[in-house]
């Protein structure tokens, strides 16, 4: 679990030209490596998905140990069922920006991201305008899940497809934190699979995270580092994705069928997938995060799930 407030940081020294520079040249090497990737990704109408099969597994411990957070208690085994699709990529900029167009969609103004006097809720932000450069292709960023459930709405109508967000179990299996070891092998290898806090996060924490240089200092395009082993982008990464299950602080009361933890009254809502900024520390597929529903902070994206069509 990480702290609900973003950490305290002080000024950026850090030009973003070069951190945005070097990101462009991960982003070529990426789709030079994947010649589906352009299709994938620079398809503003386009959703791609990829087919996650099922599985039993375990989330979360018994005993609390290492790395891990309280919310993170008692052990969990869950039973997926059936196979379901997992969006490759989180929702990008270009995207979300049809959906406004469409509808006339408007998100409040205000998001909670990096200021020249560190981080604040700066009510002059928003999607648009983060509080930094991003391209079209970056994750939509200063979304609530509220801007991302009326997304999923209007983008299920348009593709007559029943998109929706994922479980967090789902969520789990999708981003291979079911597995015993980290996809990437050691925390100096990271950096080759997300944009997360690192060497780079000097220039906007107080202390750095994992001993490795992503070459992004804020968001960066999806899909510019390494898929992990289900063919997913950014599930470590970039920005925390919203997810259908409401937060409790435990898994105590997790559906051991792997569908959302549902509450009429829920206050807030879990987040998974760390992004380009968190609190110092090694970087868990595994760590947890909630917000309210209607917050919106520069760091939180979201991804689409489904279930399999009938005709797969």
């Amino acid at each position: 679990m990480i702290s609900s407030m973003p950490p305290i940081s002080f000024p950026v020294t850090c030009a973003l030209f070069v951190a945005f520079a070097s990101t462009l040249t991960l982003v070529a090497s990426a789709r030079a490596a994947d010649p589906l990737l352009e299709e994938k990704v620079d398809c503003a109408n386009c959703l791609q998905f990829e087919r996650i099969e099922p599985a039993t597994f375990t989330m979360g411990s018994d005993v609390q140990g290492g790395q891990m957070g309280p919310d993170e208690l008692p052990a969990v085994e869950i039973t997926i069922a059936k196979p379901f699709m997992m969006a490759v990529t989180q929702v990008t900029r270009a995207q979300f920006a049809l959906f406004a167009e469409a509808t006339g969609h408007r998100t409040r103004l205000g998001c909670w991201t990096y200021t020249q006097y560190g981080w604040a809720q700066d009510e002059t932000t928003d999607w648009r305008a983060p509080g930094f450069d991003q391209t079209e292709f970056d994750p939509v960023v200063c979304v609530s899940r509220e801007d991302a459930l009326a997304y999923i709405a209007w983008a299920s109508d348009r593709d007559g497809k029943p998109y929706r967000l994922p479980s967090e179990a789902e969520w789990h299996l999708a981003s291979a934190a079911n597995l015993p070891e980290p996809f990437w092998s050691t925390r100096y290898d990271v950096c080759n699979f997300g944009n997360v806090p690192d060497l780079t996060s000097k220039n906007k924490t107080a202390k750095a995270g994992e001993p490795c240089d992503d070459g992004a200092l804020y968001t960066a395009p999806v899909a510019s580092y390494q898929p992990n082993p289900n063919g997913l982008y950014d599930m470590i990464g970039n920005a925390w994705e919203w997810t259908a299950d409401c937060w409790t602080g435990s898994y105590e009361d997790l559906p051991a069928d792997g569908s959302p933890l549902s509450d009429a009254a829920c206050q807030e809502f879990a987040l998974r997938g760390h992004s380009w900024t968190d609190a110092p520390g090694p970087v868990r597929p595994q760590t947890r995060y909630s917000l309210s529903p209607v917050a919106r902070q520069s760091m939180v994206s979201f991804r689409l799930a489904m279930d399999v069509p009938d005709a797969d």
